[in-house]
Protein backbone atom coordinates (compact mmCIF):
# COMPACT_ATOMS: atom_id res chain seq x y z
CA UNK A 1 0.00 0.00 0.00
CA UNK A 2 1.47 3.30 -1.07
CA UNK A 3 1.27 6.48 0.98
CA UNK A 4 1.05 9.81 -1.36
CA UNK A 5 2.75 12.63 -0.19
CA UNK A 6 0.82 16.30 -1.28
CA UNK A 7 2.73 18.83 -3.10
CA UNK A 8 2.91 21.03 0.08
CA UNK A 9 3.93 18.86 2.58
CA UNK A 10 6.76 17.97 0.62
CA UNK A 11 7.30 21.71 0.07
CA UNK A 12 7.66 22.18 3.84
CA UNK A 13 10.19 19.19 4.02
CA UNK A 14 12.60 21.09 1.41
CA UNK A 15 12.02 24.44 4.13
CA UNK A 16 9.26 26.30 1.61
CA UNK A 17 7.33 28.62 2.96
CA UNK A 18 3.74 27.88 1.78
CA UNK A 19 1.57 31.12 1.77
CA UNK A 20 -2.36 30.24 1.81
CA UNK A 21 -4.53 32.72 3.47
CA UNK A 22 -7.97 30.83 5.02
CA UNK A 23 -10.70 33.97 5.05
CA UNK A 24 -13.14 32.23 6.45
CA UNK A 25 -12.63 33.31 9.95
CA UNK A 26 -12.30 37.08 8.46
CA UNK A 27 -15.62 36.61 7.13
CA UNK A 28 -16.92 35.20 10.29
CA UNK A 29 -16.02 38.85 11.89
CA UNK A 30 -17.12 40.71 9.41
CA UNK A 31 -20.66 39.04 9.28
CA UNK A 32 -20.69 39.85 12.65
CA UNK A 33 -19.76 43.56 12.34
CA UNK A 34 -22.41 43.61 10.06
CA UNK A 35 -25.18 42.76 12.41
CA UNK A 36 -23.95 44.53 15.12
CA UNK A 37 -23.67 47.76 12.77
CA UNK A 38 -27.28 46.89 11.61
CA UNK A 39 -28.12 46.32 15.49
CA UNK A 40 -26.67 49.32 17.04
CA UNK A 41 -27.77 52.00 13.81
CA UNK A 42 -31.42 51.26 14.72
CA UNK A 43 -31.08 51.74 18.23
CA UNK A 44 -29.55 55.03 17.41
CA UNK A 45 -32.23 56.41 14.96
CA UNK A 46 -34.82 55.96 17.36
CA UNK A 47 -32.66 57.48 19.95
CA UNK A 48 -32.32 60.29 18.32
CA UNK A 49 -35.45 60.85 17.54
CA UNK A 50 -36.56 60.89 21.67
CA UNK A 51 -33.33 63.68 21.97
CA UNK A 52 -34.68 65.63 18.80
CA UNK A 53 -37.84 66.37 20.62
CA UNK A 54 -36.54 65.86 24.30
CA UNK A 55 -39.19 63.82 25.72
CA UNK A 56 -39.11 60.23 26.25
CA UNK A 57 -42.75 58.51 25.28
CA UNK A 58 -44.36 55.28 25.07
CA UNK A 59 -44.46 54.64 21.58
CA UNK A 60 -48.13 52.94 20.19
CA UNK A 61 -47.05 49.94 18.30
CA UNK A 62 -48.68 49.04 14.40
CA UNK A 63 -48.29 46.53 12.81
CA UNK A 64 -48.51 47.81 9.70
CA UNK A 65 -48.25 51.05 7.94
CA UNK A 66 -45.44 53.44 5.98
CA UNK A 67 -42.02 54.70 6.47
CA UNK A 68 -42.14 58.85 7.05
CA UNK A 69 -39.96 60.28 4.42
CA UNK A 70 -38.38 62.48 7.09
CA UNK A 71 -36.09 65.16 6.69
CA UNK A 72 -33.97 65.75 9.72
CA UNK A 73 -35.32 69.51 9.81
CA UNK A 74 -39.18 68.12 10.07
CA UNK A 75 -40.18 69.66 13.60
CA UNK A 76 -41.64 66.62 16.05
CA UNK A 77 -44.84 67.68 18.25
CA UNK A 78 -44.72 65.02 21.14
CA UNK A 79 -47.73 64.20 23.75
CA UNK A 80 -46.48 62.79 26.99
CA UNK A 81 -49.11 60.87 28.87
CA UNK A 82 -49.97 63.15 31.19
CA UNK A 83 -51.06 65.21 28.50
CA UNK A 84 -47.96 67.77 28.37
CA UNK A 85 -47.01 69.00 24.74
CA UNK A 86 -43.27 69.57 23.64
CA UNK A 87 -42.76 71.04 20.26
CA UNK A 88 -38.82 69.97 19.47
CA UNK A 89 -37.34 70.42 23.15
CA UNK A 90 -39.82 73.41 24.40
CA UNK A 91 -42.90 72.81 26.34
CA UNK A 92 -46.08 74.49 24.95
CA UNK A 93 -48.05 75.77 28.10
CA UNK A 94 -50.22 77.64 26.29
CA UNK A 95 -52.36 75.57 24.31
CA UNK A 96 -53.91 78.77 22.59
CA UNK A 97 -50.43 79.52 21.45
CA UNK A 98 -49.97 76.13 20.14
CA UNK A 99 -50.68 77.06 16.53
CA UNK A 100 -48.11 79.88 16.13
CA UNK A 101 -45.76 77.75 17.58
CA UNK A 102 -46.19 74.74 14.78
CA UNK A 103 -46.37 77.88 12.41
CA UNK A 104 -42.98 78.92 13.35
CA UNK A 105 -41.56 75.66 13.59
CA UNK A 106 -42.70 74.49 10.06
CA UNK A 107 -41.18 78.11 8.89
CA UNK A 108 -37.81 77.54 10.79
CA UNK A 109 -37.58 74.23 9.06
CA UNK A 110 -38.60 75.12 5.28
CA UNK A 111 -41.02 72.21 5.93
CA UNK A 112 -44.66 71.33 5.44
CA UNK A 113 -44.80 68.44 7.21
CA UNK A 114 -45.15 68.29 11.14
CA UNK A 115 -44.14 64.78 12.67
CA UNK A 116 -46.17 63.71 15.95
CA UNK A 117 -45.07 61.79 18.92
CA UNK A 118 -47.88 60.56 21.08
CA UNK A 119 -47.73 58.09 24.31
CA UNK A 120 -50.01 55.39 23.79
CA UNK A 121 -52.12 56.57 26.20
CA UNK A 122 -53.08 59.72 24.98
CA UNK A 123 -56.43 60.25 23.95
CA UNK A 124 -57.62 60.31 20.67
CA UNK A 125 -59.85 63.69 20.72
CA UNK A 126 -56.30 65.40 22.07
CA UNK A 127 -54.29 63.94 19.06
CA UNK A 128 -57.55 65.05 16.68
CA UNK A 129 -57.15 68.96 17.90
CA UNK A 130 -54.03 68.97 18.26
CA UNK A 131 -53.87 67.87 14.10
CA UNK A 132 -56.61 70.48 13.73
CA UNK A 133 -54.49 73.18 14.75
CA UNK A 134 -51.48 71.55 12.97
CA UNK A 135 -53.78 72.45 9.70
CA UNK A 136 -54.45 75.16 10.71
CA UNK A 137 -50.69 76.35 11.29
CA UNK A 138 -49.68 75.65 7.99
CA UNK A 139 -48.70 71.37 7.74
CA UNK A 140 -49.74 70.08 4.67
CA UNK A 141 -48.79 66.27 6.16
CA UNK A 142 -48.72 64.84 9.32
CA UNK A 143 -46.67 61.89 10.27
CA UNK A 144 -48.08 60.16 13.42
CA UNK A 145 -44.53 58.07 14.64
CA UNK A 146 -45.05 54.70 15.97
CA UNK A 147 -43.01 51.57 16.78
CA UNK A 148 -43.18 48.22 14.78
CA UNK A 149 -44.66 45.09 16.11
Amino acid sequence: MAIGVSRSAEAEDEGEIVAEINITPLTDIFLVLLIIFMVTSTAMVESEMAQRSGVKVNLPQASSGSNVSQKRSDPILTITQGGLIYLGNNKIDDVGRLGDEIKKALEAAQSETLLIRGDQNVLLGKAVDIMSVARRAGARSIGILTKSK
